[in-house]
């Protein structure tokens, strides 16, 4: 994880680098925060959206003549899912599978010219993601003396690096010279899995038989609101 910040602290630093090269010096920075919506593409089971959250801190190259600039963020997300168990032994509400992942993004902004007090902007990037925290082994122990255990993916399987995409705009609106209030919103596919499992034989807590357990493949994909604050720090130079 230390590895995680530590590129993120050097892309911010060649953005700087880059920003002086701008007729003004400087870039911006700030949080974003705001509610998430997790969905999974995992073979087998019906899936129902997760509502969770997410924050971050961001670096952006000042783009004074609307031509671009590059973005680089560290956030902390909920990615995952739930799933519907029609079963007496199961949660009548379902279960959310939750991985808290540590994410690095680097991408391009593009921002739109207009009349208007607010301006609007689209980007894309991509990011790494590492796992800090899940709840799988919580979910596996409650349902441990249960057949639902067959249901729910193991902990033993969950990939700690991820990697993915992620898209998405905004409006910027005005505010003074060194504060701007933003909008976002944003789409995350994961392009690797988060878990990964081969099929296996395990034994049945009920009938103490053998049982094979399918493969099971689980991708991310989240789409997050967020409010965003723009700090603006300018670089002056004096002779």
């Amino acid at each position: 994880m230390r590895y995680i910040v530590a590129l993120f602290f050097c892309f911010c630093f060649s953005f700087v680098l880059q920003a002086q090269n701008e007729e003004v010096s400087g870039f911006y920075f700030g949080p974003k925060v705001g509610p998430s919506v997790g969905f999974q593409q995992w073979n087998g089971f019906e899936r129902r959206p997760m509502f969770n959250y997410h924050a971050a801190i961001f670096m952006e190259s000042i783009d004074a003549d609307f031509k671009g600039a590059f973005y680089g963020q560290l956030g902390y997300h909920s990615r995952g899912s739930g799933i519907n168990v029609a079963s007496s032994f199961a949660n009548p509400f379902g279960e959310s599978f939750i991985f808290r992942n540590l994410s690095l993004g680097i991408g391009i902004k593009k921002r739109l010219l207009t009349k208007t007090l607010s301006t609007p902007y689209y980007f894309v990037g991509l990011r790494a993601e590492y796992n800090v925290a899940n709840n799988l082994t919580e979910i596996f122990e409650r349902y441990a003396s249960t057949q639902a255990i067959f249901l729910f993916p193991i902990p033993d399987f969950v990939n700690n690096f991820t990697y993915g995409l992620t898209f998405g705009g905004g409006i910027e609106f005005l505010g003074s010279d060194l504060i701007q209030p933003a909008i976002e919103l944003s789409i995350s596919p994961d392009v690797s899995n988060q878990y990964q499992s081969e099929a296996f034989t395990a034994t049945n807590p009920i009938t103490n038989q053998p049982t094979m357990i399918s493969a099971r493949n689980i991708k991310n994909l989240s789409l997050e609101i967020s409010l965003v604050v723009r700090f603006m720090r300018k670089v002056v130079y004096i002779d």
